[in-house]
């Protein structure tokens, strides 16, 4: 049997993070979640995580600030922002597409299906 992709969301709006563990639970993906970024970086320390689902917008460092910080710790996890208050042209979420540090951008509000597709497209490599 085939392992389980581990996604990680960090986020601290609960309802996101509860929408987002339903859904992509429901598609078989072995989901946590965390509110803050130390709490990230402690979650990718500890175990393997595939998928790294971070808002831009986190109490204490940032999740652009976060994302560079997890690509130091696990070259190979795979990160996708969110955010409500920035667009994906915006100068902060460029930067981080360009650097690699996040392949992905989604902008809140969200389809789940859309947060689902970007999650396989990059799982897929």
């Amino acid at each position: 049997m085939a392992k389980k992709a581990s996604i990680l969301i960090v986020d601290d709006e609960p309802d996101i993070c509860w929408a987002l563990t339903m859904s992509l639970g429901d598609e078989d993906y072995q989901v946590t979640h965390v509110s803050r970024g130390e709490e990230a970086i402690a979650a990718v320390e500890k175990g393997e995580v595939d998928v790294a689902i971070i808002d831009v917008k986190l109490p204490g460092k940032n999740g652009l600030e976060i994302s560079g910080m997890l690509k130091q710790l696990a070259p190979k996890l795979k990160i996708l922002m969110i955010s409500g208050y920035h667009y994906e042209d915006d100068q902060p979420i460029q930067e981080g597409l360009k650097r690699g540090n996040c392949l992905g951008f989604i902008s809140k509000p969200f389809e789940l299906d859309q947060v689902s597709a970007l999650v396989r497209k990059v799982l897929r490599g």
